[in-house]
């Protein structure tokens, strides 16, 4: 009787280390297949200067105009040196709302 138990013991341990083995290689498989679709997107971002402008006082000064656009362009440079494609909203047909720079931080 001892022998059936350890037989049963051995088996339940081989099962046990196959099934996480098996899992892990799916699992791990199931990942590489994501990144590499990441590794096909490039990250863009829309610029959208006119929400900027509009969103300046009425009777903003020129400089205060300057500092804004020069501001939006270091954003838009910061940006490219990440790894983005930044491109201007006036070229843009379509995009999702999420990609759009709207504001200067």
């Amino acid at each position: 009787m001892p022998a059936r138990a350890t037989l049963w013991a051995l088996g339940l341990v081989a099962s046990w280390i196959i099934g996480s083995l098996a899992g892990f290689w799916l699992t791990s498989q199931s990942f590489h297949a994501r990144l590499e679709k990441l590794d096909l997107v490039t990250p863009v971002f829309v610029l959208d200067r006119s929400v900027v402008i509009r969103n300046l006082p009425p009777d903003a000064s020129r400089e205060t105009v300057d500092r804004s656009m020069s501001a939006l362009r270091e954003k838009a440079n910061r940006l490219a040196a990440s790894g983005y494609l930044v491109i201007d909203s006036g070229l843009v047909i379509a995009a999702p709302e999420d990609v759009y720079v709207r504001e200067v931080r």
